[in-house]
């Protein structure tokens, strides 16, 4: 028997090959690489909208066009190892969008969580000045009736801080002689501590900051997320309610007055991050 044409031949070779990476597209599985967990802060009060990026390496890892007090308070992956993060001006202006803020490198644990915060202030002369803080997160399980909290100070301009939690809102409320968090200095984290979740609709635990070794004038009163308690078929949200929630408040100023952050950001506050959640209750 004559072997068929060359051009026969090799006319069936991109049908063999096809035939070949259908198969290897059906059982090949892409390895996963290792990530830590990342929650990113915008806590700079004299400054424009921020990018914050991964730059090493194509990462979905960021935070892109937030305002100060911009953050993302569920956490995000990022791939475990040194990465290069660039923070950069946010703009549809190119020579503006081009304008490295900050250019740092940091070292993520697989299977480890942080919050990465730009604070401080922009302007030249200002104290203090701005910088990235990378601050490890290991919100341990609060217990079957409790949630978990902890307080980081990113306020600019304030002195140190006392910290207590309420559960109802009152500006004028009479906060115990003894806060739960004593004299939390600028840029200090402090250690988780736990308290009795939420037990009834009326209840809403407070965030309610003072300078140090005061009561009164209240500085900031923020309320924690309620969350939502889970179900056969959905999961829970974390919260003030929700046994099993760990979170962070991070204290933020004022906007600096003609800045291009905020105007409405008139007094300090506390942005909320989740640093970890309930169990699940869906089979």
């Amino acid at each position: 028997m004559l072997a068929p044409p060359v051009a026969l031949w090799l006319s069936s070779v991109p049908c063999v090959l096809a035939a070949i990476g259908c198969n290897r597209a059906a059982t090949f599985t892409e390895p996963i690489p290792p990530f830590a967990a990342i929650h990113w802060v915008h806590a700079v009060p004299d400054t424009m909208q921020e990018d914050f990026r991964v730059v090493d390496i194509v990462s979905n890892a960021g935070l892109f066009d937030q305002d100060f007090r911009g953050s993302n308070m569920f956490y995000q992956g990022i791939e475990a190892g040194t990465r290069r993060i660039r923070i950069f001006n946010s703009s549809p202006d190119p020579v503006i969008a081009q304008q490295v803020l900050i250019d740092t490198s940091f070292t993520f644990t697989a299977l480890s969580n942080y919050t990465l915060i730009h604070m401080g202030f922009a302007r030249t002369g200002r104290t203090p000045a701005r910088e990235v803080r990378v601050i490890p997160d290991a919100g341990a399980d609060p217990g079957a009736t409790n949630v978990g909290f902890r307080i980081v100070h990113a306020g600019a301009g304030l002195g140190n801080v006392d910290v207590n939690l309420i559960r109802h809102r009152a500006d004028t409320a009479t906060l115990p002689a003894t806060p739960l968090v004593a004299n939390v200095a600028y840029g200090a984290a402090s250690a988780y501590i736990t308290v009795a979740a939420d037990a009834v609709a009326a209840d809403s635990l407070r965030v309610v900051v003072t300078a140090a070794g005061t009561t009164l004038p209240i500085v900031a009163n923020v309320a924690l997320p309620a969350g939502q308690a889970g179900t056969t078929s959905v999961n829970p949200i974390p919260g003030a309610r929700v046994a099993g929630s760990v979170m962070t408040a991070v204290v933020v100023p004022r906007s600096v007055v003609g800045s291009k952050a905020p105007a409405a950001f008139t007094t300090p506050s506390a942005v909320i991050l989740v640093d970890r959640r309930p169990p699940d209750t869906v089979p």
